[in-house]
């Protein structure tokens, strides 16, 4: 059966589209509604006719203007600097500097649960507050992951130029002053802090190569853990699963402090996704039982009495703002400064000790 002949409107026609999207096939055959393979029969008689030139087409077609991404102008670049930069906010509260005391193991317990640094973006004002109102009369600070961003090798377009070099100082700094203001520092690892480095180097190098990395870094990948040596009073005690360590998820008494990858604009709706989940995973996690739960990573902040007897708290965030989150797009919520304090006798939570410090609402009382 011979073929029904192409009629000039529609070989005008896929001429036209072929023109507005420079050549694109698939752009053009969704802006006719037909299907590509029909699209294609007109486009190759339009070219037998001389009425197009595909090759010339796609030639025309703009390239994509070059994104130029700015220089930060408010971050430090050496570690000196970021040292000094800190020293200056902290130096506003007029806190004398003096050592921490030693750790002492005492019955009750004051524990301070504060994360989500982003270092070199953490928020210097709140740092301040941190280490000025909690450092004297914390036992126990647990940073709840993302203690550096990783901006540096983020796969997400940038919206500034941020080198590595400035956030490892930042980190460093912030590493520097939490040691010294608290007796006792506990890192739950974020998705920033050892993921987003790690993911990258796995997707660019052989695993023979990743091996060779792995023994001479003695295993461990992480810029969190390299800087944290430097100071006998900060440790990470994962939660062990089996032969598995869980970086992102730390017990202490019945409290679990976790950095799980969950979100939702909802608000509380992620704490009761994590709590099904550990639920689920109660053996396989090796979960002691738990009463209390800090959520990190959301940059949320709230406390939600849940079930009979589970409080489950979103511990908020302790840096600025990102480029992302001011783009047209509007995308998540905005995230709340702050950070959740609370009382253990014997591992055993006191349920009405838990408090949430909500920092930017505090600013803009005052303001």
């Amino acid at each position: 059966m011979a073929a029904i002949p192409l009629t000039d409107a529609q070989l005008r026609e896929a001429v036209e589209a072929m023109t507005a999207t420079h050549g694109d096939l698939v752009a053009a055959s969704k802006l006719l509604d037909i299907a590509r393979g029909t699209l294609e029969h007109r486009v190759r008689t339009a070219e037998r006719k001389g009425l197009m030139s595909l090759k010339s087409l796609r030639a025309s077609k703009p390239k994509p203007e070059r994104v130029v991404v700015q220089p930060s102008p408010r971050l430090p670049v050496t570690a000196d600097e970021a040292w000094e930069a800190l020293d200056a906010w902290i130096g506003r509260k007029r806190v004398p500097k003096v050592k921490p005391p030693k750790w002492q193991a005492r019955a009750t317990q004051r524990i301070c649960v504060a994360g989500d640094f982003h270092a070199p973006f953490f928020d210097p004002a709140a740092v301040a507050t941190l280490i000025a109102d909690e450092g004297p009369r914390t036992d126990t600070l647990i940073i709840s992951g993302d203690v550096i961003d990783h901006y540096s090798v983020s796969r997400f377009v940038p919206y500034e130029r941020v080198t590595i070099e400035q956030e490892i100082a930042g980190a460093d700094a912030l590493l520097g002053k939490l040691s010294a203001a608290f007796p006792d520092v506990l890192i739950v690892e974020g998705n920033h802090d050892k993921p987003r480095f790690e993911k990258q180097i796995r997707s660019l190098l052989s695993p023979e190569m990743m091996h060779c990395i792995e023994l001479l870094t003695g295993g461990n990948l992480s810029i969190v853990h390299w800087l944290a040596k430097r100071y006998p009073n900060i440790r990470f005690a994962p939660q062990q699963a089996g032969r598995y360590k869980l970086g992102w998820l730390t017990q202490v008494g019945d409290l679990i402090v976790s950095h799980a990858e969950k979100f939702s604009r909802v608000p509380g709706a992620a704490l009761r996704q994590i709590d099904e989940g550990l639920t689920d995973f109660e053996q396989v996690y090796d979960l002691k039982p738990w009463r209390v739960l800090i959520q990190a990573h959301t940059h949320q902040l709230g406390v939600f009495p849940f079930k009979a007897d589970r409080l489950l708290v979103e511990g908020g965030a302790m840096c600025l703002s990102h480029g992302y989150q001011m783009t047209a797009r509007m995308g998540g919520r905005p995230q709340r400064i702050g950070y959740v304090t609370l009382e253990q006798t014997h591992g055993v939570t006191d349920i009405n000790s838990v408090r949430m410090r909500w920092l930017n609402a505090e600013r803009s009382q005052c303001a």
